[in-house]
Parts: C-alpha cells; sequence; structure tokens
C-alpha cells in the first residue's frame, strides 16, 4: 500500500517535500487540489483526537500514510489504539442502531466481527468527512 490523500483517498507521491531540515513543504493532491495529509504537521495528540471523534482523515493518516513516515517510535502502540477504536465504534453501532448493521446480524462475537469490517470499508472508501 501506497501513500493516500487524507481527504479523497487517492493515491499519491509524496506527502512532503523537504528543502533542507527543518524545511518542508506539503504537497496537494493532484485529484481534489487540497493539502494530502496535514497531519504531518499535527502532534500526536492532536491526531489522537481526531481518531476519538472519529475522523475519516485521521484513520486515513493512522492507516496509509504513518507506516511510511517511520516518524514515531510506538507505532504497535498506535495500530492497537486504532484497533481499539474501530472495535468501540462497530460495538456503539451494533447496540445503539442495530438496524443500521443490519438487523438480521445475531449479536455474536462473529456479528462484532462483520462490523468491524463495515467500518474499516467506510473509512477506506468514503469520500466526505463526518
Amino acid at each position: 500500500m501506497g501513500l493516500l490523500c487524507v481527504n479523497c483517498g487517492s493515491p499519491v507521491i509524496a506527502l512532503y517535500i523537504q528543502y533542507s531540515p527543518g524545511n518542508i513543504r506539503l504537497t496537494k493532491c493532484a485529484k481534489c487540489k487540497a493539502v494530502a495529509d496535514e497531519y504531518i504537521e499535527c502532534e500526536m495528540m492532536i491526531l489522537l483526537i481526531d481518531l476519538i471523534l472519529h475522523k475519516t482523515k485521521a484513520y486515513r493518516h493512522l492507516f496509509f500514510n504513518m507506516p511510511h513516515l517511520n516518524k514515531y517510535e510506538l507505532q504497535g502502540l498506535v495500530w492497537k489504539a486504532a484497533f481499539l477504536f474501530l472495535l468501540l465504534d462497530a460495538c456503539r453501532q451494533l447496540v445503539l442502531d442495530p438496524s443500521k448493521m443490519h438487523s438480521e446480524l445475531s449479536r455474536s462475537p462473529a456479528s462484532l466481527l462483520v462490523a468491524v469490517g463495515k467500518v474499516l470499508c467506510y473509512f477506506t472508501t468514503t469520500d466526505d468527512i463526518r
């Protein structure tokens, strides 16, 4: 998997161009003409807050762009936290609004995995932001 624009999900060649140490310029997406990934300049806490708020851009940055940056040492912890957020979101959708997750699904662990898969598919294919 390569780098993706966090706004529209289209592939990009690079997220930034480094002119000198400490001097970078964020690249723009060829499809949507927006900055490809503005989370490069953000602190980890901003990303964590956006993950809690279930913002599509934050999940795209986490899953597709962050592994290529080698910027953070706690990559395993981030993956575990992201999976926990997805699991909790699937539980919330399954318990609070079962009609949204197809009423024929039972409340078993297998249906929970189906719900997590649907949430993952949503974050990789949707173009609009919640």
